[in-house]
């Protein structure tokens, strides 16, 4: 199973670097032009390429490439679950993608954290095409996270919730794949999730029970739970 998992990484990463090397570039210059001159046609930019990208895992990745793999067509639909909820932002303008000063040095770590894939599938051994890319489903999620936690005024809770069920999922990789780039992921959500969820808790204007501390308890509890589950892995 490990050894069909690197191969068709391989294959994937062979015929398609080129068009890799052109995603990360649009993703790192749409993040530098929503930095330093955030407009409205940056941001449906942006909401544009999470939509491309999500497609791209789903159908060149999983579909062309990864179709040889166990549940591959679920991984498929999931990434298309992914593009939907960015399809919905682009509809509706519901995330702004506007800083608010809070968490945006851990947003920035995200967002270049993908870029450390390959130097880590290098420096432990690994040569091209059998190495993680920026371009690998849980890099891009990875990259997704950083947008949401760096441009966190208002945020696609839909594509957070996705992204936290993906990197619980990649807690299981890490073992079974031997792929401890994926590591990155499941360190970032731990983190986000306590932020974003404290502060959707924060944003309710009513009373409700349980408690505001019982809530606040349990959110922490279970990134406790999922730090522990990524240790054992």
């Amino acid at each position: 199973m490990k050894e069909v998992f690197w191969n068709s990484i391989a294959e994937y990463n062979a015929a398609t670097w080129p068009w890799q090397i052109a995603l990360t570039a649009v993703a790192a210059v749409i993040a530098v032009i929503l930095w330093f001159r955030p407009s409205p046609w940056a941001k449906t930019a942006m909401k544009v390429y999470m939509v491309a990208v999500s497609l791209w895992i789903a159908f060149v990745y999983y579909m062309a490439y990864g179709s040889v793999r166990d549940y591959s067509n679920v991984m498929t639909i999931f990434w298309c679950l992914i593009a939907l909820s960015w399809l919905y932002d682009l509809a509706t303008g519901f995330s702004t993608f506007q800083r608010s000063g809070k968490s945006e040095v851990l947003g920035i770590i995200m967002l270049v954290l993908p870029l450390a894939y390959p130097f880590i599938s290098v420096s432990r051994g690994l040569v091209f095409p059998q190495i993680t890319t920026p371009m690998l489903p849980s890099s891009v999620a990875l990259y997704m996270l950083g947008m949401l936690m760096t441009f966190n005024k208002k945020i696609n809770f839909f594509a957070f919730i996705l992204i936290l069920h993906w990197s619980v999922i990649d807690i299981s990789k890490i073992g079974i794949f031997d792929i401890p780039e994926d590591s990155l992921l499941a360190i970032a959500c731990i983190p986000s999730m306590v932020i974003f969820f404290l502060q959707a808790l924060r944003a309710c204007d009513t009373d409700y029970k349980p408690s505001y501390k019982s809530i606040k308890i349990l959110i922490i509890a279970v990134a406790l739970i999922l730090a522990g589950s990524m240790a054992i892995a």
